[in-house]
């Protein structure tokens, strides 16, 4: 093969790489001695060579204020490479040729990523003449991956009848706004072979609730089904519809959607309405632990929907209640008390230190007598942390309240937002988190991290997990470094230590080991609050070659999606659960 220009050479090995899933760059050179002209040029994989030992051997700051991650390994040594040479004539030629590498390539969704990548395409631009033409927004499209499209049947989702009419009616209670939504879902369902809506009408036929969820979702929560949180507190367009999502948890810990609605009320019967409906879309699978507002409406329904289903409270919507509910304290002392709170139903670490510290914050702030945390103290199973130790959250429950997973739509859905334009919003927010997760994949099968120990455990965990939830795991494994033992007790069948800090030696945990399994358990329950190991039990089994599968979380496995979605004849009924 000839090319007229280096340069020729370099754009057709570009676009090879871009084909075939991998970025390259410009490496060595030949210049010939009689003009000093260069007469050779190779162009190799940018995973060619390795990382010098001055950057792959950096740590964290031991300064906490300016911690930061050394950056991930992006050189694996890989061969494949591309030479041209120059013939006397003026053209190029290729002289060598190494296809083989030694890595995964890039899938297709994620080669924008690459560094060599330009994008040339516009995958949307068929489908948004379409929906133009009916009216909707130009980014009410969807985006499903051939891989996605095909594990529909294994899934147990049909192409076909995903519509749901409680009544048939006029549907003209809020005129062109509810064109404009009934537009979107019908284009939704025409370009989604598994889109699912559902319509309530109430007696008059007039448009009641609306629920909707695309196939990207539906795949998702077969994916992620142990934790999803039930958000009602966005309010859209002049009837003040309450806009409830249902949201969950990825591998990379990032918000997923799993379907949302626009609902006429907030009483139970509606609730039950959209409880059904989206349990049937779900084909029947309920969650394992489902988060909802403090609500009693709410709490009715999910007992009557969801039987099978541990429920909890909500903590960022409990907190977002007080200035309401005890506006007097707030306003006279709003950040003192707020951070009193948190730290009494945040840092006990036992329901007696719980009991002691709430009894404290009533007397301080002359609570005593307040019907609503009366009710709060009654509910308290529902909602503080240290009842719930034994429950997986999959890392939900801790990045509430500052930085909820029902933000997914902030900035995008809002009290202005009209049902015309919710349908537009609804897409970016999702192309926005699709493309966030899509990253998070490419940093997690495309780069490596940089590792803090020798120890083995650390090397296992970065080749089991996604980055995100590595990156805490090894947190865990540095301040495991930090412990010490306090005291042990050995009765021949299992063994129990007291750790702690060096610096805190007061804040004790019992660690325990069965001798029999080598499996250990620790007071802190991190590992079946999270799915990830704590500090504690990693300094008890540190001196172990390979953590057993048993310790590994399937949910934050690098290929959990694989494992659902490429599984012959996998029904949602029938699927494992992905729990620690």
């Amino acid at each position: 093969m000839e090319f007229i220009s280096e340069d020729d050479a370099r754009n057709f090995y570009n676009a090879y790489a871009k084909q075939t899933g991998f970025s390259i760059r410009v490496n060595s050179y030949y210049r010939s001695k009689k003009d000093n002209l260069i007469i050779s040029r190779e162009f190799c994989c940018s995973k060619e060579g390795f990382r010098r030992d001055k950057h792959s051997r950096k740590t964290d700051s031991g300064d906490d204020t300016k911690r930061r991650r050394a950056r991930p390994i992006t050189r694996e040594g890989c061969k494949a490479l591309m030479t041209v040479r120059k013939r006397e004539n003026g053209k190029w030629y290729v002289a060598k040729l190494e296809k083989n590498h030694n890595h995964e390539l890039v899938t297709p969704a994620m080669r924008h990523f690459l560094r060599s990548y330009k994008e040339e395409d516009d995958p949307k631009k068929s489908l948004n003449g379409t929906i133009g033409s009916m009216g909707v927004g130009l980014n009410a499209s969807v985006n499903v991956s051939p891989e996605e499209y095909n594990s529909f049947g294994k899934l147990g989702f049909a192409a076909q009848n995903n519509v749901n009419f409680v009544r048939r009616g006029r549907l003209s209670n809020f005129g062109v706004d509810a064109q404009s939504l009934l537009a979107f879902v019908k284009v939704m369902q025409t370009s989604d072979p598994a889109f699912y809506y559902a319509i309530q009408v109430d007696d008059e036929d007039r448009l009641s609730s609306v629920f909707w969820v695309d196939t990207r979702s539906r795949i998702a929560y077969n994916c992620f089904s142990d934790v999803i949180s039930f958000d009602t507190t966005y309010q859209v367009n002049q009837y003040k519809m309450p806009f409830a999502p249902f949201i969950g948890v990825n591998h990379h810990r990032q918000s997923v959607l799993f379907g949302c609605a626009l609902l006429a009320d907030e009483t139970e019967s509606t609730f039950i309405w959209l409880f059904t409906t989206w349990l049937e879309a779900m084909s029947g699978c309920q969650p394992g632990l489902i988060m909802t507002d403090y609500d009693s409406a709410i709490s009715r329904a999910v007992e009557s929907v969801f039987p099978k289903s541990r429920h909890r409270y909500c903590k960022r919507h409990i907190l977002s209640k007080m200035p309401k509910e005890i506006g007097h304290v707030f306003s006279s002392l709003p950040k003192t008390f707020q951070v009193e709170f948190e730290k009494c139903i945040n840092n006990s670490e036992t329901p007696e230190e719980f009991e002691s510290a709430w009894q404290l914050l009533l007397d301080k702030c002359s609570l005593r007598g307040n019907e609503w945390l009366q009710s709060l103290y009654n509910d308290r199973k529902l909602w503080v942390s240290t009842y719930a130790r034994d429950t997986f959250f999959a890392g939900m429950y801790s990045i509430q309240p500052s930085k909820s997973v029902s933000s997914l739509f902030d900035g995008y859905v809002n009290a202005g937002t009209t049902l015309q334009d919710l349908a537009e919003q609804y897409e970016r927010a999702l192309d926005g988190r699709y493309e966030k997760e899509v990253r998070a994949e490419f940093e997690t099968f495309y780069t490596k991290p940089v590792l803090k120990t020798p120890l083995p455990m650390e090397k296992q965990a970065a080749e089991v997990y996604t980055r995100k939830l590595f990156l805490v795991f090894q947190d865990e494994i540095y301040e495991s470094l930090l412990l010490a033992v306090k005291s042990s007790l050995d009765d021949g069948l299992s063994k129990t230590f007291e750790v702690a800090r060096f610096d805190e030696e007061h804040k004790v945990f019992r660690v325990g080991l069965n001798i029999a399994d080598q499996i250990a358990s620790c007071s802190c329950k991190m590992f079946e609050f999270e799915g990830i190991l704590c500090r504690h039990r990693l300094f008890l089994i540190n001196g172990l070659i390979l953590l057993k599968q048993q310790v590994w979380s399937a949910k934050f496995r690098k290929r959990v999606r694989e494992s659902v979605t490429h599984e012959e004849g996998l029904a949602p009924s029938i699927r494992p659960r992905l729990v620690p």
